[in-house]
């Protein structure tokens, strides 16, 4: 039987050089810690725990296939001065609230836009005046299921999108929502960086799938 020929011998080293040079797996990125503040109106808050726990579910339906998972670590309530965000100073307040080395997400009863007063936001990554290496998210009790993904996009780095349907866009069609693979890349590369300045710490356990 003859054995393979020199050119078949040439094509299988480039395949096993090809091999040899493909980037190893991205190492897994710990889950990340949530922490949620809810403001409260009259002794209650001004949305439910169910409403909580949905946003976080699809926020880590949405977030897993990128590789990166998030925990609610804690919920607490804020006082009712808290619940109306109208200005840039309302929003800047928050800071005095914020919890290290988590995500911080504050619920409030309505939030205005800073810009256009006559209109209400769902949500938002806000980084304030005093400090703008601070962040966190803020969203409105109003809020559809996708507003806190849509605002952990821009938590980890993504602007808006053109796209319909896309995480990150203001456009649903009723197709699935997703994120693109560039977005992806985006998510993971400032979820490490995240963590390697310890503005964030992993979780201990990560929670079970849905």
């Amino acid at each position: 039987m003859r054995g393979p020929t020199a050119a078949a011998w040439a094509a299988l080293t480039a395949a096993a050089l090809l091999v040899a040079r493909a980037p190893a797996a991205e190492p897994e990125i710990p889950t990340l810690p949530l922490s949620i503040a809810v403001a409260s109106v009259d002794g209650a808050p001004v949305q439910s725990e169910s409403w909580i726990d949905d946003q976080v579910l699809v926020a880590e339906n949405l977030f897993a296939p990128q590789g990166v998972h998030f925990a609610k670590v804690a919920t607490r309530a804020i006082d009712a001065k808290y619940a109306r965000m109208v200005s840039r100073a309302d929003r800047d307040a928050l800071i005095s609230l914020m919890q290290p080395s988590v995500v911080n997400v504050f619920v409030v009863e309505s939030l205005k836009d800073v810009d256009e007063p006559d209109r209400f936001r769902f949500g938002v990554h806000w980084r304030p005046a005093s400090n703008i290496s601070k962040r966190y998210i803020i969203l409105s009790a109003t809020g559809r299921s996708t507003v806190l993904a849509h605002e952990l996009g821009h938590y980890f780095g993504n602007p808006h999108s053109p796209m319909p349907d896309n995480v990150m866009s203001y456009t649903r069609t009723g197709a699935p929502v997703y994120f693109d693979a560039a977005q992806g890349l985006r998510i993971r590369s400032v979820a490490r960086e995240s963590l390697r300045t310890k503005e964030l710490t992993r979780v201990a356990t990560r929670p079970p799938k849905s």
